[in-house]
């Protein structure tokens, strides 16, 4: 199973964003706190980390320590939900659908609005526009 955590100081935007997509995912989500990479490859060998970064917010996706998709949230919205809850994790583009896929739980969808759609708590959906940033897959960096 895929754990979600957030950068070590985290922004109330970041862990809430963080907490809503553990929500959506049915993944557990942990404070991070003083925590390393070893740590959290200890805990599972998949996990996101969603962090701020000068440019935005920052989603990457490790599997064995290793970062296997790292994407910059372009665009955020966030709507109230009408109507019942979707229980799953869209993705509007095929190649961020190809990337995630063998990693977290994700459906591809013909949705208009964001790159990644998933309904938090408190009535919250969220539309995200993400492009590829930073760490190509296969590379390492542990700047976060």
């Amino acid at each position: 199973m895929t754990v979600v955590t957030t950068s070590r100081k985290a922004a109330p935007d970041v862990r809430s964003l963080a907490k809503d997509l553990a929500f959506a995912l049915g993944y557990p989500f942990f404070t991070r706190g003083k925590m390393g990479l070893h740590e959290l490859d200890s805990i599972d060998t998949s996990f996101l980390i969603i962090s701020s970064e000068p440019a935005g917010t920052r989603l990457q996706i490790f599997s064995g320590g290793e970062p296997v998709a790292d994407y910059l949230v372009t665009d955020r919205t966030i709507e109230d939900r009408a109507g019942a809850m979707s229980k799953e994790v869209s993705v509007t583009d095929q190649s961020v659908y190809d990337v995630m896929k063998p990693y977290i739980r994700v459906t591809l969808s013909r949705e208009t609005g964001g790159t990644l759609i998933f309904d938090g708590t408190r009535r919250r959906r969220y539309l995200l526009g993400l492009t590829p940033y930073g760490v190509q897959c296969g590379t390492s960096d542990t700047s976060y």
